[in-house]
């Protein structure tokens, strides 16, 4: 115990401070630089340290919500060491992009989890493994062809005009419906975002009516079961 300005201040707590954990897990981040390379150095673990005390209070504020709604037990989370396992994996993730919609989908997935624990270790570690190489765009992708009715009104004015011939049809019909339905992108961008999607087993790449009723409008893919668990782990807790 030392004092600093009139307050006791505990040298080794027998628990470890939040802001402690942050800083630990920043300066593990920033090791792998030479010493001495200073300017690299200040680059990388002020903002890691700052985006990291963000995620983590954030999603701190949101257990404790849920948990005075009577929605999950802190005490049981303590309880899981999966648990724990999976959430300094996913602070981990968190310290490395910079994107607004990759955080907030890891947020969501640690929130999930704490929500369901029923699902089982190995496929929760599955899951995370495959999100935290996600950007926003293979999200998107994932949510297009798991609703693509919300994209009608682009995908028939596509097929409209490469029946009019005034759009060529590529040899990449994937990437052209995403690039239409999102209105930026070029095809080759989109075609290789929906490649790496459905490597990982959460699209499938079958033509598939916009609405199960009509024939038409067709989408070059579907979400498969697994990509509708993985997009239910990506979306806000209620």
């Amino acid at each position: 115990m030392v004092i600093d300005k009139g307050k006791d201040v505990e040298v080794y707590p027998a628990l470890e401070p939040t802001e402690d954990k942050v800083y630990r897990l920043a300066e593990a981040a920033t090791s792998v630089i030479p010493a001495g390379q200073q300017l690299l150095h200040s680059l990388i673990s002020s903002p890691i340290q700052k985006r990291m005390e963000a995620w983590i209070h954030q999603t701190e504020e949101k257990i404790k919500t849920l948990e005075a709604e009577g929605k999950l037990d802190f005490n049981e989370l303590e309880s899981r060491p999966e648990f724990s396992a999976l959430l300094l994996r996913t602070i981990q993730a968190a310290a490395v992009t910079s994107q607004d919609e990759q955080l907030a989908h890891l947020r969501n997935f640690i929130i999930n989890i704490s929500l369901k624990p029923e699902i089982s270790e190995d496929e929760a570690f599955i899951i995370l493994e495959i999100i935290k190489d996600f950007t926003p765009s293979h999200v998107r992708v994932l949510h297009f062809y798991d609703s693509p009715t919300n994209y009608e009104k682009e995908i028939v004015e596509l097929q409209q005009a490469i029946t009019m011939r005034t759009v060529k049809s590529l040899d990449i019909p994937e990437g052209q419906e995403l690039a239409a339905a999102f209105g930026y992108g070029e095809p080759e961008y989109w075609f290789n975002i929906f490649r790496i999607v459905h490597s990982k087993h959460l699209i499938e790449d079958i033509n598939t009516p916009i609405d199960p009723k009509s024939p038409d409008p067709i989408v070059q893919g579907r979400s498969t079961e697994f990509g509708k668990k993985v997009l239910s782990m990506l979306m806000e807790a209620e």
